[in-house]
Order: C-alpha cells, then structure tokens, then sequence
C-alpha cells in the first residue's frame, strides 16, 4: 500500500541536500566575515592610548609606584570625602523637610485649616 523505502530514501535525499545547502551557507557567510577585516583591537585599550603606560605619559593620573594604576591619590581621597560628606549634610536637610511636608500633609488640624480658607475664599466672591 505504501512504499516506506522510496519515502525515506526521498527523505534521506532531502535531508542531505539541505545540508549540503546549510553547509555552502555557512561557508560563504565565513568567507563575509573574513572579508570585512579584524576589528578586535578596537577592544583594546593601548589602541585608543588608554592603557596605564599611555596615560602616565601624557600625564593623566601619575600613581606612585606599586600603587595600581586607577586609584585615587591622596589629594583625590580627601576630595571625595568632602563631596560626600557634603552630600550627607544635603540629604540629612532634605529628608527633615520631607518628614515637615509628610506631617503638613497628614495632620488633621491643617487639613481642617485649609478647607476653612477654601471656604472664607468662597464666600470673599
């Protein structure tokens, strides 16, 4: 009633070719590749002149010796620790404020307050 040897030796065949067809893809998307050229030094830092050498010649960031490169000296240390602690004192001040208008929002008595001004502005027109 069925050949099942002529459908899978079809099958057989079908499979082959497409993979004869995967395999010539893959081979002409490699040889794209390769024609487009190595970028990868783009990913490198001494190319853009960013390596530590580099920049101690150009005179960015000049560490002290077995200190690695990228660490903050100690001019820059005592620099940061003000910033910070200037920050500090900032949102210290702004979370009182927000517990002052937290309150003024929340009380009854100035919600009542308000609510009398709204009234006696109304009654003014």
């Amino acid at each position: 009633m069925h050949d099942h040897d002529g459908h899978h030796a079809r099958r057989e065949s079908w499979r082959m070719e497409r993979e004869a067809k995967r395999a010539a893809w893959r081979a002409r998307w490699a040889a794209r590749r390769a024609s487009r050229g190595d970028w990868s030094h783009f990913k490198d830092p001494k190319f853009w002149g960013l390596d530590a050498e580099s920049m101690r010649q150009w005179g960015f960031n000049p560490q002290p010796p077995g200190q690695p490169f990228g660490a903050p000296g100690p001019d820059q240390v005592a620099e940061l620790m003000a910033k910070v602690a200037g920050m500090e004192k900032t949102i210290a001040s702004m979370q009182q404020r927000i517990i002052v208008l937290e309150k003024l929002v929340v009380d009854d008595e100035a919600v009542l307050a308000r609510e009398i001004e709204k009234l006696r502005d109304r009654k003014d027109d």
